[in-house]
């Protein structure tokens, strides 16, 4: 995948609501990163890149649970 539109999009911002992070502090780049990037950015923002390669169904089910083994006590919850 090249890039990801509307229907990948709101699917990572379904993972990232549940996890309650608000919307404002996440960051979805249209363009993908080899097997998928999270970054915090400009120290408060949270910006996930899905994969280029692979299988993105796998990756968006293990979000949830790469999220949670992250520190991201500096991302802004709604």
């Amino acid at each position: 995948m090249d890039s990801v539109g509307p229907p990948e999009i709101m699917r990572i911002l379904a993972v990232t609501d549940a996890l309650g992070f608000h919307r404002e502090a996440v960051v979805v780049p249209l363009w993908t990163k080899a097997k998928g990037e999270i970054l915090i950015v400009r120290g408060q923002k949270l910006q996930i890149s899905a994969p280029a390669e692979g299988d993105f169904e796998a990756w968006l089910a293990a979000l949830p649970s790469t999220l949670k083994s992250m520190d991201l006590s500096a991302v802004r919850r709604a």
